[in-house]
């Protein structure tokens, strides 16, 4: 063995260390290192290069403050010089204060949290617990979801390609359409469709067993990753009702819609529902430090005052991250930063139907809050795709991928590697104007590439 102090740092070298030694998410293994992230702040990285680009995405819909805010990293800082973990069997000051704000800012009486690390881990323990408290196994799952890469996660991530060659597990899954008007799976239009994907939602849970054989459905209120799609006004107050009707538990998987991304503080505020199971993540810390959360209705909660809890995780509740998490959340509203994601996102939205007004790739401009997505489309009267699902998880380039690797190239990066035709804006919710008219016009430039596939 090498001594381990004096192993090069230089460029060439960590180049090979990327290549050789570390796992990259969801692509064929890289034979060139990526760009190498040396510092951020605000909307805005620096690469290795001494390039400075904009950060349109969040770093992938989470880094809702930005990049290295001070009063965070003061946070953080302290939060290690006392205590960085304990055993989750012992109380701390940050995950006590953490669980007290969630029940605060969540909707209705949901009151009870299990603080894991992530939006997976919070998606994991949302199935379990719902397993636990209906005592049925089958949960019902939506097409064009993504809810994370653990077992029941992925499991329930229905029509993610990134999922076809993995072997399910964790929960039984009932897949159901999205409330995707743009293509509706039953060839309607709203609001003449009278909601027809979410009546059939109704008649699956009854030809399924009913409430005695569902426990849930999961649902991003806003889909995220899948295609930035939101669903009409009457979609969600429906979806409760008929949860309620059959007694079937609701999750909202809130880990990209969440803290503000649309405008309220959570998606599900803007249909004045509750959910009986909300999970989070991304922005609960922004990044600085993993976290997840995985919040409950009262009646749910309590009931595992008397019924074995059968889950848990060594760094649940972890001191160093709620800490961060309770200092993030304190900004939203020091910062008045879900009404500038409101107001934000309305001008983001006008500035991309101005878009599709110029490039004939853009088929469809959706989105609620810093959360738009341009669907690009081959045909906009057939509006065939520009790639086929398949596309994700077959090599080479593709002209999404051409769209990113060109933001990149222009000095910004947004969520254009995603699954399926969307590339979604989310830039954070400090944003300003100008940095939305910087982004869109960087944007402007780089669906040129896209336009050249269009077929009239």
């Amino acid at each position: 063995m090498v001594d381990l102090k004096s192993i090069p740092d230089d460029k060439e070298s960590l180049d090979s260390y990327e290549v050789n030694n570390i796992f990259h998410s969801w692509c064929y293994q890289p034979t060139q290192a990526p760009l190498r992230v040396v510092s951020a702040k605000g909307t805005r990285f620096v690469t290795e290069d001494g390039r400075e680009r904009l950060d349109f995405s969040s770093c992938f819909v989470s880094h809702n403050i930005g990049h290295q805010d001070p009063r965070v990293v003061e946070a953080i800082c302290d939060q290690a010089k006392t205590l960085c973990s304990f055993a989750p069997t012992m109380s701390t000051k940050p995950r006590a204060l953490l669980g007290k704000m969630l029940e605060e800012i969540t909707p209705g009486d949901l009151s009870r949290s299990f603080i894991s690390l992530g939006g997976t881990e919070a998606n994991e323990a949302a199935v379990k617990i719902c397993h636990q408290y209906t005592g049925c196994r089958r949960i019902i799952g939506r097409y064009r979801s993504y809810h994370g890469g653990t077992a029941a996660s992925m499991t329930l991530s229905v029509g993610d390609s990134r999922g076809w060659i993995q072997v399910t597990g964790g929960t039984e899954v009932v897949p159901v359409p999205q409330p995707y008007c743009y293509r509706c799976m039953f060839g309607h239009k709203y609001p003449e469709c009278d909601l027809r994907c979410v009546k059939y939602i109704d008649e699956v849970i009854e030809l399924e067993g009913g409430g005695e054989r569902v426990g849930g459905i999961i649902c991003e209120p806003v889909t995220g990753a899948n295609g930035i799609i939101v669903p009409p006004p009457e979609y969600f107050p429906e979806l409760r009702r008929i949860c309620d009707k059959h007694g079937v538990l609701l999750i909202a998987d809130e880990v990209m819609s969440g803290f503000g991304r649309t405008g309220k503080w959570f998606a599900v505020d803007h249909w004045d529902i509750v959910p009986d199971i909300i999970s989070m993540a991304k922005g609960i810390t922004c990044g600085y430090v993993p976290l997840g959360a995985t919040v409950v209705r009262k009646h749910i909660g309590d009931r595992f005052k008397e019924q074995f809890f059968s889950h848990g995780a060594t760094y649940a509740g972890h001191a160093l991250a709620c800490a961060a998490a309770v200092r993030v959340i304190q900004i939203y509203q020091e910062d008045n930063l879900i009404e500038n994601s409101a107001k934000m996102g309305e001008y983001l939205l006008d500035k991309a139907m101005e878009l599709k007004d110029k490039h004939p790739c853009i088929g469809d401009v959706r989105g609620i809050g810093l959360f738009v997505g341009l669907e690009l489309v081959k045909n906009r009267k057939t509006r065939e795709p520009i790639i086929p699902v398949s596309a994700r998880i077959k090599p080479g380039m593709n002209p999404k991928l051409e769209v990113a690797k060109k933001l990149v190239e222009l000095g910004m990066i947004a969520m254009a590697a995603n699954p399926g035709n969307v590339i979604a804006m989310a830039p954070p919710l400090i944003v300003t104007k100008d940095e939305i008219d910087e982004g869109v016009s960087i944007m402007d430039k780089a669906l040129e590439v896209a336009d050249k596939y269009v077929e009239e």
